[in-house]
């Protein structure tokens, strides 16, 4: 199917490129969070779909916080300006200093990036989402969150990120080539690599840190 794959410049720099289906995943996290200007957000887990989501966030005008149980995830995502509060999981007082930096609120969303068996990532995303919030489960997580006492008091909001997005899984879309009106689904899957390409292309985000390591 043509919405599989996108057009790219002659210019792009195809090893960059090469992150298209990574970059479209997290764009689609972010979506879900539906952050405006100004807003905060808190991404758990650095890996490469946490930093990208961070890189994207922070390229949206979102302050942007990061979270890994890895001090060398943390390092990386904070000597490349990727986030713009970077702590260990096991940070004294992290909380406070989520609320702190939020100007006592929380987070207005918490995208967990993370993948683990643990519940302490969706649990610890109730403890430091705002009042309302959002939390978006990007990375492979379980999702049986304690009730009392954040979820239910702060009322707060649990979506999905689905892959790249709208047109996934959809027999339709990704094998017989059927689009999604623009008015009606703005961001579908290829929309969304085509996005992160333009992003990439125009140095609105920078990924080459990322790559560590390159094979023949």
């Amino acid at each position: 199917s043509d919405y599989l794959c996108v057009k790219l410049d002659n210019s792009t720099n195809l090893k960059e490129a090469a992150y298209n289906t990574l970059g479209a995943i997290s764009m689609q996290g972010v979506r879900q969070s539906d952050l405006r200007l100004g807003e905060s957000c808190v991404v758990i887990g650095l890996g490469l779909l946490g930093q990208l989501a961070a890189l994207i966030l922070k390229a949206s005008g979102v302050m942007v916080i990061g979270i890994d149980v890895s001090e060398i995830a943390v390092k990386q995502a904070v000597d490349n300006s990727v986030v713009d509060l970077g702590m260990t999981r096991n940070t004294v007082g992290i909380e406070e200093q989520i609320q702190n930096a939020t100007n006592g609120y929380g987070a207005d969303a918490v995208i967990i990036a993370a993948a683990t068996n643990s519940l302490d990532p969706i649990n610890f995303a109730g403890a430091i989402a705002r009042k309302k919030g959002k939390v978006v489960v990007l990375g492979a997580v379980p999702t049986g969150f304690e009730r009392d006492p954040f979820w239910y008091r702060k009322e707060l909001e649990l979506k999905m990120a689905c892959s790249y997005g709208p047109g996934r899984y959809d027999l339709n879309y990704e094998e017989k080539g059927i689009d999604y009106p623009l008015p009606y689904v703005r961001w579908t899957e290829k929309r969304n690599m085509q996005a992160f390409q333009i992003l990439i292309s125009t140095k609105r985000i920078n990924i080459k840190h990322l790559t560590t390591h390159e094979f023949k």
